[in-house]
């Protein structure tokens, strides 16, 4: 396709600008915009922008989001900008933060490219446990060194952060905002990914993916071989 219609580009223009606007379309309040994806001319016209713009539309069978990309970034943040947005100091916690994200993914979704939902809950302290037996695995390991250099990650770092803590302490009161065991920085990695419409937590304990979080994981993530390739390896130590 070289040769638009200017109603094809008004339409393709105004379904972008509605959906940078309000981050989703649903067919149920907005059916017209949300159809409009489906004529070809406009999901063409739309993939240009996506490319211009570097996001993602995410198209689920009755709700349109959109995402930045991932590429060389992390949800589309940079590190800095990760790092001043949740808190952390440097990044080793963001990776450890990095780690919690990865670990989610493979709970809840499997297959060649984690295009299966296979669960619809995931409990905190199961999340917990989870993490530190993968990371208890890797210090085990005799070649980390060679592993972080093939990986280009810091396990080494990652993992001691993560073994050097307690898992709980009863005296944190809100622990999304603190950072002195384990369950602190899965809740303040929790509320990121709520923040940004990824996940919804029931009775302080219970991790629920969004459609927006399936949509992603299901369709486009992992995008990129190194990501693949540290899932794979978190899931098979």
């Amino acid at each position: 396709m070289e040769n638009f219609s200017p109603d094809s580009v008004r339409k393709a223009f105004s379904l972008f600008m509605n959906l940078i606007e309000k981050s989703k379309i649903s067919k149920k309040d907005e059916p017209e915009l949300f159809m409009s994806y489906e004529d070809p001319e406009i999901s063409y016209i739309m993939r240009i922008f996506e490319e211009e713009s570097g996001i993602m539309v995410l198209h689920s069978s009755d709700t349109l989001y959109y995402t930045p990309r991932t590429d060389n970034r992390f949800f589309g943040f940079t590190n800095e900008e990760l790092r001043d947005k949740m808190g952390f100091a440097n990044n080793t916690e963001l990776y450890l933060s990095y780690i919690i994200i990865l670990s989610i993914i493979i709970k809840f979704f499997n297959g060649e490219n984690y295009n299966n939902k296979i669960r619809t809950m995931l409990n905190v302290e199961e999340l917990e446990a989870y993490i530190t037996s993968k990371l208890q695995a890797v210090e085990a390991m005799e070649n980390n060194e060679e592993i972080d250099e093939a990986l280009n990650f810091n396990f080494r770092n990652i993992s001691k952060l993560w073994l050097d803590m307690p898992a709980y302490d009863e005296k944190i009161k809100n622990f999304s905002q603190s950072k002195g065991t384990r369950i602190s920085y899965i809740y303040r990695t929790i509320k990121f990914l709520q923040e940004q419409g990824l996940v919804n937590l029931d009775n302080d304990s219970e991790i629920y993916t969004t459609d927006k979080m399936d949509t992603l994981v299901i369709s486009y993530y992992p995008e990129s071989t190194r990501k693949r390739e540290i899932l794979s390896f978190i899931e098979r130590i």
